[in-house]
């Protein structure tokens, strides 16, 4: 019986060590924070879990080949912080290399210690663990850690070393996890200002710039209002020219006084200004106040940033933007502000510049041309009468331009998607968009660190009654052993479901098909619920051609109308089909638009389509392909058209 206590103990302390791995585990993957915070936490919670006195946490800089101490507690901290090694060199360094822990019970024996930083702060180190962090054979650093302060002489022993191996694992997986999730948030943020930069820059109107800027900036960061002031030459002042939301300039406004006056001291300065925080920056003014804090209490705001809109010609205006979320322009943002401002800058520039171009020159050879053509002879203008007769005949009887033309896309309204039967993070993608893939194929997998972990957790608890139900039988005790037994069943289905769970992380595409999922590579490190769709497939027999059709000439489109057309992949090389439907357009998502800018028009997303069936095609289509297509309208001449157009020209605009 000894024996059988003793193995029991030791699986009940299995179990408590993998509880506490499994905990972990979950706050390490749900959170949410940037890589920095991240690293903090992995490290307060290691320490925690051991008791440690002190340790270090260390990453790989390849670019140096030096593995530099990031983070550290202990009295030795201050010390150790910032200290770079070489490669290889200490306990650090043979850990990182070989990837594999070390567990030192006495360290003034290891010759690989270091102890001059002992010698130099006081501080005596006893045992020590050193566990790599590595994911896919690829090493990012090392949690060290230092002094057991409830151990045998502060040491460490094999479950302690047990424990760090499996907080290590679940460390890198979220510290590589976060840094997915960093690139694709900064992929998003870049993809967002390119936007916005493309808008500012392609326009020569003042007021266009201005509020573009002002009224999308929202959309990369999380501000609650934007100003721009410009600087007026004449004058020699700012001049408040636009407020977000549309917000109409009233200078009389207490508000927009006080506004103008800060960002005037903007201008004067001559450099950004950033207020993450109201409440740490009113604590480092000691007591004291200025128009700054003033102005962010009085409108109950929390965070501000502006910047002079300049270049080396001068100084154009002030760039402002204010927020009630602190650090909005935190973690990389101010680089993205900086960009904006740049482009704002040289816009404004081009759109001041193109305006002070005079235009009395081009004016005046215009009207030099018109006199001369009112001043020729009788036999020029019959001749062109007649011409002009003999035109409308032509555009109205024969069978020519007798065609509606527009934009399309290849879409698929319907698709089948891949769920998951188990909820995990996604740790690799196995197909791309606009992939052909087979009923079964396996299109991603999920990371096993969960699962497994949870399939140990219940195998050891099934290991326990198991011996309880033993103990109980050698006892006579029935009860015990019927509790024992009711206990096992509920275990079993654990490792059961935990089992099933495992053989569950290869995803399979559900039918045959085309992948109708965008990026589905930025999916890699995302966390899925279970039940949630993780991809999309489609038929190719089911995808339909969208044309775009300008809504003066919808009430010529008619549903069985021939229809012939070419996509961009496939120059020279025609589709043809036939007219199903005529309606307006439905919401287009942004995700199959992003490449096709041409596309992207109000035309496009707000106006009318015709849904096209095809009949032949000498090549595979596939969703998102775009190009041009013509819809044969036989009932409707081209002088029709043109008059209608012309009809509609006077009635909007001067209500004929």
């Amino acid at each position: 019986m000894d024996a059988q206590q003793q193995q029991i103990r030791q699986l009940e302390k299995t179990i408590k060590r993998l509880t506490i791995s499994r905990q972990l585990l979950q706050e390490f993957i749900s959170n949410v924070k940037g890589v920095k915070q991240l690293v903090a936490i992995v490290f307060d919670r290691v320490l925690e879990a051991l008791d440690a006195e002190s340790g270090s946490l260390w990453l790989v800089d390849k670019a140096k080949s030096q593995n530099v101490c990031h983070l550290a507690k202990g009295t030795a901290k201050n010390r150790v912080i910032g200290l770079r090694l070489p490669f290889g060199v200490g306990v650090v360094g043979a850990v990182v290399e070989s990837q594999q822990p070390e567990l030192i019970m006495d360290c003034g024996k290891d010759p690989r210690f270091n102890a001059e930083v002992d010698k130099n702060t006081g501080f005596v180190t006893h045992s020590m663990i050193c566990v790599p962090l590595t994911v896919s054979n690829e090493s990012y650093g090392a949690i060290q850690v230092i002094n057991k302060k409830s151990g045998v002489n502060h040491r460490f022993d094999e479950e302690d070393c047990e424990l760090v191996k499996e907080l290590a694992v679940a460390a890198s997986l979220s510290m590589r996890n976060a840094r997915l999730l960093e690139v694709e948030s900064l992929v998003k943020e870049m993809h967002i200002l390119m936007t916005i930069s493309k808008e500012v820059v392609a326009t020569l109107d003042i007021e266009q710039v201005l509020d573009y800027v002002v009224n999308k900036t929202n959309e990369l960061v999380e501000i609650t209002g934007g100003a721009i002031a410009l600087w007026d030459e004449n004058r020699k002042e700012l001049k408040l020219r636009v407020l977000s939301g549309g917000e109409a300039i009233d200078i009389k406004q207490e508000k927009q006084q006080g506004l103008l006056a800060l960002m005037e001291q903007i201008r004067t300065l001559g450099r950004s200004s950033y207020v993450a925080d109201r409440l740490s920056y009113k604590k480092s003014l000691k007591g004291g106040a200025n128009a700054w804090l003033n102005y962010l209490e009085k409108h109950e705001l929390n965070a501000f940033w502006a910047v002079p809109l300049e270049d080396d010609e001068g100084v154009l205006g002030v760039l402002w933007f204010e927020s009630d979320n602190s650090h909005f322009a935190g973690q990389g943002k101010t680089d993205l502000l900086h960009i904006l401002a740049t482009q704002a800058t040289v816009a404004l520039r081009n759109a001041s510049l193109f305006k002070s171009i005079p235009f009395s020159a081009t004016l005046s050879n215009i009207g030099q041309k018109g006199q001369k053509m009112l001043a020729t002879g009788k036999k020029k203008s019959l001749t062109l009468i007649l011409a002009s007769i003999l035109l409308i005949e032509v555009l109205h009887y024969a069978p020519f331009f007798r065609f509606v033309s527009g934009q399309t896309i290849v879409e698929a309204r319907l698709g089948i998607g891949a769920f998951l039967p188990v909820a995990g993070r996604v740790e690799h993608i196995l197909v791309k968009e606009g992939q052909t893939v087979k009923s079964g194929d396996i299109i991603a997998k999920l990371d096993p660190a969960l699962p497994r972990l949870t399939l140990v957790e219940a195998e050891a608890k099934l290991a326990i009654l198991d011996r309880q139900i033993i103990e109980a039988r050698a006892d006579s005790d029935a009860a015990l052993m019927s509790k024992s037994a009711i206990e096992r069943a509920a275990v079993k289905a654990q490792v059961v479901k935990a089992r099933y769970d495992l053989e569950q992380i290869n995803i399979r595409a559900p039918v045959d098909g085309i992948v109708l999922t965008p990026r589905p590579q930025e999916l890699t490190g995302r966390y899925f619920a279970l039940g949630e769709e993780i991809m999309r497939f489609v038929n190719p027999e089911n995808l339909l051609v969208i044309v775009h059709i300008p809504e003066t000439d919808l009430t010529d489109i008619e549903v069985g109308q021939r229809v012939k057309g070419v996509l961009r992949s496939q120059p020279g090389e025609y589709f043809t089909g036939i007219v199903r439907h005529v309606g307006q357009a439905y919401e287009t998502p942004n995700t199959v638009l992003e490449s096709t800018s041409e596309l992207e028009s109000e035309e496009t997303n707000t106006g009318f389509i015709a849904e096209v069936e095809i009949a032949h095609a000498p090549y595979q289509l596939r969703p998102g392909m775009t190009g041009q297509a013509i819809i044969s309208t036989p009932k409707t001449s081209a002088l029709v058209k043109i008059w209608r157009r012309i009809s509609n020209f006077f009635a909007f605009n001067f209500g004929w």
